[in-house]
């Protein structure tokens, strides 16, 4: 019985030490496809005048989601957003897509060094934050080491909608 007990407390203190999950430090270390990003065009997207266009989107990789935050908030932000420049050091690499009504954009980024969250800017006619844009962040696994991602999104006549499975 003793030794059940020995053993016991043995397993214990091997698993808390392998798995101290406060002390280990994230490293967002560049990473081969660990974003997998899917934008379906409605067949109404972008609508205006009873009319269909094309929609022009940037995607943010960020170390952090302040400056993001405020340039969606500021007085001409969005359309600033919409160059897909490097508008603060924050941002770690942007890239525009062209998405046309009906059609599906599938592309496999890979995750830039120091990117813990994922920024997209759509630029609707009805060009408003609540409609034109989504943050996500890089998961962690139980190890806390950044997670792959796949981020799917519904670009409807006047918003995107982010699909959760």
């Amino acid at each position: 019985m003793k030794s059940n007990q020995l053993l016991l407390l043995g397993i214990v203190i091997f698993v808390s030490s392998c798995c101290s999950f406060g002390g280990q430090k994230t490293e967002w270390r560049h990473e081969k496809k660990a974003i997998s990003l899917q934008m379906i065009g409605d067949e109404r997207l972008n609508l205006y005048q009873e009319k269909p266009h094309s929609l022009i989107l940037c995607v943010y990789h960020l170390k952090d989601l302040n400056a993001f935050n405020q340039m969606l908030d500021q007085k001409g932000g969005l359309p600033l957003l919409l160059d897909c420049g490097r508008f603060d050091p924050s941002v770690t690499y942007a890239k525009r897509f062209v998405l046309q009504p009906r059609q599906k954009l599938e592309e496999a980024m890979d995750r830039t060094e120091g990117a813990k969250y994922v920024g997209v800017v759509a630029g609707y006619y009805d060009l408003r934050k609540e409609n034109s844009s989504r943050s996500i962040q890089v998961p962690l696994s139980i190890m806390n080491n950044p997670k792959k991602i796949d981020i799917r999104l519904n670009l409807g006549p006047n918003a995107m909608e982010e699909i959760k499975e």
